[in-house]
């Protein structure tokens, strides 16, 4: 944290919203803490947290459209009191309230995905809004508008832009090896996560110079039928409109988009 930071944070306080996701983030770990004690280490647990209550003395401000809240300090009369309470919630709270979260590669992972693209700082911001795969972000451009999204992530509209940017890129999740049906064999499939796939449209493909066959483009995922001495090699594929991203033949690759395809991709 600079020195510019640390001094905005003791004038004004810190956001409202940042101040009870980390106090959850915390009692998260704390959870996850004890439920690894008795699963794993086979320990008895020898305390429980079933309520939490906090009577916070601090002024509060609002800032643009936020709230900042900043502790008191000893002496001090005039500021509120903020009461927080937390308590248990029961499995169809948590059955009601859950996301599905789906097991993800860890080559696609939003930190793989995102590297060099945004600071750790903007993954954190990401992460308290519940994004934490590739799939995830790249749903948010279906889903969300860039300023909503921005807003609630409290992160530059251009930084989130090149986040799903990066994320929209089409990726290589399967590789299947050559078969041996037909009389002269079976092409490799090579299964493509694509989330620029538009609907009803399907990509055009090249790679060493030849079209590749396109089996399948439905549902934001491609599989391609590439000749042997396409395998490994980088594939150009046009999704129209001037979205236009490589990506290597190859298991496990994550694709670019093309220079000047950004600002129509993004």
């Amino acid at each position: 944290m600079t020195n510019s930071v640390q001094g905005f944070v003791q004038d004004a306080g810190v956001p409202f919203d940042v101040l009870i996701q980390s106090l959850t983030e915390q009692l998260d770990k704390a959870q996850a803490a004890m439920a690894l004690k008795a699963r794993v280490a086979r320990l008895p647990l020898t305390f429980a947290v079933k309520d939490v209550s906090l009577d916070l003395r601090a002024f509060v401000q609002m800032i643009d459209d936020d709230v900042f809240v900043r502790p008191s300090s000893p002496g001090d009369t005039e500021a509120s009191t903020i009461k927080l309470t937390l308590t248990t919630v029961t499995r169809s709270m948590v059955e009601e309230n859950a996301v599905d979260f789906k097991a993800e590669e860890p080559q696609f992972s939003l930190r793989e995905a995102l590297k060099g693209q945004i600071s750790e700082e903007d993954q954190r911001r990401l992460e308290r809004i519940g994004v934490r795969t590739v799939e995830q972000l790249s749903d948010l451009r279906k889903t969300a508008g860039t300023d909503v999204v921005a807003r609630i992530a409290r992160m530059p509209v251009n930084r989130l832009q090149q986040a799903l940017l990066a994320a929209a890129a089409p990726r290589v999740t399967q590789v299947e090896a050559p078969g041996q049906e037909g009389r002269f064999g079976r092409n490799a499939r090579v299964h493509l996560q694509a989330p620029g796939l538009r609907a009803g449209r399907i990509p055009f493909v090249r790679a060493a110079g030849e079209d590749v066959p396109v089996l399948e483009a439905h549902d934001g995922r491609l599989v391609l039928a590439p000749h042997a001495t396409q395998m490994g090699l980088d594939a150009e594929i046009d999704f129209g409109e001037g979205e236009v991203a490589h990506v290597p033949l190859a298991a496990g690759r994550i694709g670019r988009w093309a220079e000047g395809a950004e600002r129509k991709a993004a």
